[in-house]
């Protein structure tokens, strides 16, 4: 992994509009992740009512078939 001190110095480097396009790409990719977590969250969320409902645990490969894993 690569030091946030060497990351810095590196966009430092480029010209503002490079590390402006780098930037927004890295906030991209943070929107993302935390849009894949939001949805993780609530399919989780999901099977924990199902199982609550229903009192029956769903078999791991069908949890995995429905979180499409």
């Amino acid at each position: 992994m690569i030091a946030v001190s060497d990351l810095v110095s590196k966009l430092q480097s480029l010209s503002e509009e490079r590390a402006a396009r780098v930037v927004s790409l890295i906030e991209d990719l943070a929107d993302l992740e935390a849009r894949e977590d939001a949805e993780d969250l609530a399919a989780a969320s999901e099977a924990l009512a199902e199982y609550r409902k229903t009192g029956e645990a769903i078999p791991l490969d069908e949890l995995e078939k429905q979180l499409e894993l």
